[in-house]
């Protein structure tokens, strides 16, 4: 479905009961762009979709900080030995 498609769907009853008579339940949550989203109900019935509550835009998460790398570059893999991290690059024709 594409966003107008999305707009274009009934809103979910407040009763969360579709004409048919089942129930309808949360089904996912859609992107629309520009940090939007908008819920998507569906019957368990008939398949109807519904919309949720208005397009709720998503709280911006903060930005990431990097920490700088040390001088001299990155570091060293702690985790490998020496003589394993050797065997690994002779293995590969490096080194």
């Amino acid at each position: 479905m594409n966003r107008e498609q999305l707009l274009e769907l009934p809103p979910v009853p407040r009763a969360r009961v579709c004409v048919c008579g089942a129930r309808v339940g949360w089904s996912h949550l859609e992107y629309l762009g520009a940090g939007r989203s908008l819920p998507v109900y569906v019957c368990s019935g008939c398949g109807l979709g519904y919309r949720g509550d208005g397009a709720a835009a998503a709280s911006p998460s903060p930005p990431r900080s990097r920490k700088p790398l040390p001088e001299g570059g990155s570091p060293d893999n702690p985790v490998l030995d020496p003589e394993i991290a050797r065997r690994i690059l002779g293995s590969q024709g490096g080194g």
